[in-house]
């Protein structure tokens, strides 16, 4: 091979070379274009994405979610929410504006008060601070005597009693009565052994109305020395008519055997209180019957009642299955609430 042709071929070697290095180049550009190409296509869809709004919510979560953040601001007090204490105020608010309010019982206050009916279907809980009992050879006047040294009634029955027992003692111009009271509160136990031993065989322990502390029997002693239970008949009808003034009750009258399941023990009282006393003795009604005859009254259609120039007013108000129970009762008036001793509360407010 001569000189020329050598020559010839480094050039012909030179130009594949640069056409060689056009190409890597050329490919370069093209792999740069491409990556540029998808990071603008990339970042584009980014920004597409961040512009795009948020899908509508429901109208139900457009109304929870302000919900959320009202509870998550607002503080709680004794557990209850701002949101919830807000409601109760606005009802209280109605209910102060229309003279009434609402008062908390609990549970245990439905087998406490002056109106628990105790028989064979609703057994006494014995609910501490129902009864603030006193002895009553201890605390009653001269108008009557103690049949024993042991008997015990709550504070309130024991008062009435010795204003009525005054009362009839002044109508017959005496300083002093032949009637003697015993057989007040029993414990349960005192009743079971009663009960066993066959004293008090109808009464069962924690069935027993003497359970109540408001219960208790009379009886006279005769000039012969016996002591015949008590009747409002003869010089002791005044009882018949006017004990019911003093909030007092036969518990088990005549020809209500049936509804007190019962044989009639004419000498055997109950303090429940003047108005429901006089509502009973006025419509022939035994306790067992009246506590049924409330229990259709509410406070927008109360019973009605009046005693000596004081009207009272009666309704009902069922309790809660568990927990506490609200009560509806006048802001501004005297009032009592009794339980039932099974499933409810008895307002009794002085109109």
């Amino acid at each position: 091979m001569n000189k020329g042709e050598r020559r010839r071929q480094r050039r012909r070697y030179r130009v594949r070379y640069d056409r060689i290095v056009i190409m890597v180049l050329i490919f370069a550009i093209i792999i740069l274009l491409m990556t540029s190409c998808v990071l603008a296509v990339t970042g584009k869809g980014e920004k597409t994405e961040k512009r795009q709004p948020k899908p509508k919510t429901s109208q139900s979560e457009q109304t929870s979610e302000p919900e959320k953040d009202k509870e998550k601001e607002k503080p709680t007090d004794g557990g209850k929410s701002a949101d919830t204490t807000k409601a109760e105020g606005e009802k209280a608010t109605k209910a102060v504006d229309d003279g009434y309010t609402a008062e908390t019982h609990t549970h245990d206050e439905i087998f406490m008060g002056d109106l628990i009916l105790i028989n064979a279907e609703h057994e006494c809980k014995f609910i501490d601070g129902d009864l603030d009992l006193l002895s009553l050879v201890q605390n009653r006047n001269d108008y009557y005597s103690n049949g024993d040294y042991v008997t015990k009634l709550d504070r309130t029955t024991l008062s009435k009693l010795n204003e009525m027992m005054e009362a009839f003692a002044k109508s017959q111009s005496l300083e002093t009565t032949n009637i003697f009271v015993q057989d007040g509160y029993r414990t349960y136990q005192e009743q079971l052994d009663r009960h066993n031993s066959g004293k008090s065989r109808t009464f069962e322990a924690g069935h027993c109305d003497y359970h109540s502390g408001r219960t208790f029997d009379m009886f006279r002693m005769n000039d012969d020395g016996t002591t015949p239970y008590f009747t409002a008949e003869g010089d002791a009808a005044w009882f018949a008519d006017n004990a019911c003034r003093f909030g007092f009750i036969v518990r088990y009258p005549e020809g209500k055997d049936e509804a007190t399941g019962e044989k009639a023990r004419t000498y055997t009282y109950r303090y429940v209180g003047a108005p429901h006393a006089s509502y009973m003795h006025e419509n022939g009604l035994c306790f067992e019957e009246y506590i049924a005859e409330v229990k259709t009254h509410t406070k927008d259609d109360p019973l009605t009642v009046a005693v000596d120039g004081v009207v009272s007013l009666i309704y009902y108000v069922p309790a809660s299955e568990e927990g506490d129970t609200d009560v509806t009762v006048p802001k501004d008036k005297e009032y009592t609430v009794s339980g039932n001793n099974f499933d409810g509360f008895i307002v009794t407010v002085k109109k």
